[in-house]
């Protein structure tokens, strides 16, 4: 499909874009210093550690002058040694913008330490960037199934319509975009690996997995895709697996690879190379989710707060004529993902807005809301009129 032809789905991610850059300069949090806070103090801990102070002991923290403008929040590891709670998947994803704002740091005469406005802001860029990667590739997806005007509505719900601009413009710090970001990247290369599997996309979709599996080890869910992606039968996945378990082991490396300085970390604070760094905030109870509180409760309902989603949920009825080949997939990670999520001991996520997260598979839900869209533009006038 050509660029012309495209187009105005092309005017919706840019339109978008843009009305989340200019309400996050508005709102200017790396201003404030309101960036690296909270959880993002154990996202972000490792690159001023490893970068600037070469020190992932912490000792440094020490010798930090008094009008240090950062926080530094670290627990001990059943060595003794000082541990990061948070892995280090979002560090990975914020280095080059880091490297960028430390340069930015030297030349302004802002504080170099890490923790001041410059650093702040590459995490706004940054999120920026991987709010434009997840459009960028969930339209090329949503085009392989819907109509240009389809796929430009559904980019501007996802959006405008959601809490995940708010967790660009206002904390952007906190994984929800980078992982949303990585999902559809990943979602669309698992396709293409299922149309042609080969060494390529083997490795590519090996290294999204692993950085989206760092970032939030939950999401490893999205392998049901790569899994289920066309399977209609048992029989198609036995053969699946018969016919590409070389490129899966490929891929496994790749995840591998991606984890190994993980892995080293846990080892050298903890003397183990796998560990629950979450510790006793790393509970699940699988055999009591509250799934009705997730959804509905007043307390972060997802339903409730994000009510567009009931559109998407409705969808799936129609998704299946839509995307065959996508609805066993999407409809395994929706139940397996809502399951998961509202199975931890503390389900609304603690200070959010709404239920973020959630908003890590916005991009797979936008597939059946676009399904949604679709059908309801082929019903009676006064039908369209109120889905609007």
């Amino acid at each position: 499909m050509t660029i012309k032809k495209n187009k105005w789905s092309i005017y919706s991610l840019l339109l978008v874009v843009f009305i989340t850059t200019l309400y996050g300069i508005n709102l200017d949090p790396w201003g404030k210093n309101k960036i690296i806070q909270n959880d993002v103090v154990s996202y972000y801990g490792y690159l001023p550690a490893a970068l600037i102070f070469n020190d992932l002991d912490f000792g440094f923290t020490k010798d930090l002058p008094p009008d240090f403008e950062g926080t530094i929040w670290l627990q001990t590891s059943p060595t003794g040694k000082p541990l990061l709670r948070m892995t280090m998947g979002l560090a990975m994803t914020w280095t080059p913008f880091f490297v960028v704002g430390h340069i930015i740091a030297h030349v302004t005469g802002a504080s170099a330490l890490g923790y001041s406005w410059p650093y702040g802001l590459s995490i706004f860029i940054a999120a920026l960037f991987y709010l434009f990667l997840g459009l960028f590739f969930l339209r090329k997806i949503l085009l392989r199934y819907f109509s240009d005007i389809v796929t430009s509505f559904t980019l501007l719900l996802v959006v405008l319509a959601t809490n995940l601009m708010y967790y660009v413009v206002s904390e952007p710090g906190m994984s929800h975009v980078f992982n949303f970001g990585l999902i559809n990247a990943f979602l669309y290369y698992a396709i293409r690996w299922t149309e042609k599997p080969g060494i390529k996309f083997s490795l590519i979709i090996g290294f999204l997995a692993g950085l989206i599996i760092l970032i939030r080890p939950v999401n490893i869910l999205v392998l049901v895709f790569p899994a289920l992606f066309g399977i209609s039968s048992l029989r198609d996945f036995k053969d699946r697996l018969s016919n590409t378990w070389p490129l899966l082991l490929l891929a496994g490396a790749a995840v591998l690879l991606v984890m190994i300085p993980q892995f080293l970390y846990w080892k050298a604070q903890t003397g183990q190379f796998f560990f629950n760094s979450y510790m006793d905030q790393g509970k699940f109870y699988f055999l009591k989710p509250e799934i009705l509180n997730g959804l509905f409760s007043y307390r972060k309902g997802w339903l409730l707060y994000t009510p567009v989603m009931v559109l998407s949920l409705a969808g799936m009825f129609w998704l299946r004529k839509y995307a065959p080949s996508l609805f066993v997939p999407v409809l395994f990670f929706i139940v397996l993902n809502v399951y998961i999520v509202f199975s931890w001991w503390c389900w609304w996520y603690g200070g959010s807005f709404g239920s973020r997260p959630m908003i890590d598979m916005y991009g797979i839900m936008a597939l059946p809301l676009a399904a949604f869209i679709d059908k309801a533009w082929s019903f009676k006038k006064w039908i369209r009129t109120a889905t609007v």
